[in-house]
């Protein structure tokens, strides 16, 4: 038998027969083994490379989404660090993880979308409660349901408070008179000019305060719905 390495033929039969008690045979033997070893873990690291490289590509070849989207149902969180209280003076992050689902197209090139996860931060100079009234930029990032659906960064220029029918507290963006743009997928024909999101949280101004006054503060709410439109 005989194996082939570039130019070179290796005998192994001519190898046994002139080996002393087998020992030569046995060291060729463990040597081939070993760089046929080398050789499979080297190939098979050039397919995990191969297979990162195609899944970079094909993250690339994601469809910028034309025309609208509008979805029906919000849920998610807001979450307060440190929380919010009454007279609050420390700096404070508000981090925003939204899901958003009910998606329907309108004018585009992308028939269906299952729905987008959306985050966003704002960083507060105060944690006192009051400093949610007053309207803030907000720049979410949403990655869409299928992946095949470019991402979106929106900006808004701000979001205020609103309240809905059964009394729940909840926002607003762009705030009123404010503006709304997009890069990425389903910015419209004005580059999103058009978007507008409303969501509600689980609680009413009642409520709001006196979580507000207590002593352990506001850590954050859930959003229990609302509606989001792209455009």
């Amino acid at each position: 038998m005989a194996l082939a390495h570039s130019k070179d033929l290796i005998d192994t039969e001519f190898v046994r027969s002139r080996a002393t008690g087998g020992s030569m045979w046995k060291s060729r033997s463990v040597t081939i083994l070993v760089v046929l070893s080398i050789t499979s873990s080297a190939l098979s690291g050039l397919g995990g490379v191969n297979a990162y490289g195609a899944s970079k590509t094909s993250n690339a070849k994601a469809t910028v989404a034309t025309g609208s989207v509008t979805c029906s149902k919000i849920t998610g969180s807001i979450n307060l660090s440190p929380p919010d209280q009454r007279g609050g003076t420390k700096p404070e992050n508000m981090v925003w993880s939204i899901n958003v689902s009910n998606c329907v197209t309108t004018g585009s090139n992308v028939v269906h979308v299952k729905g987008v996860r959306w985050t966003a931060a704002v960083h507060e100079t105060t944690n006192a409660c009051g400093a949610l009234v007053y309207s803030k930029a907000l720049h979410p990032s949403l990655k869409w349901n299928p992946k095949s659906v470019h991402p979106t960064v929106a900006a808004f220029s701000g979001f205020t408070f609103v309240r809905n029918k059964a009394g729940q507290e909840g926002f607003i963006m762009p705030n009123p008179g404010g503006s709304a743009s997009i890069k990425g997928s389903f910015a419209g024909k004005d580059r999103g000019a058009r978007s507008v999101v409303t969501l509600y949280m689980n609680l009413t101004a009642r409520q709001f305060l006196a979580a507000c006054d207590s002593k352990a503060g506001l850590a954050g709410y859930r959003i229990v719905s609302g509606t989001a439109t792209f455009s």
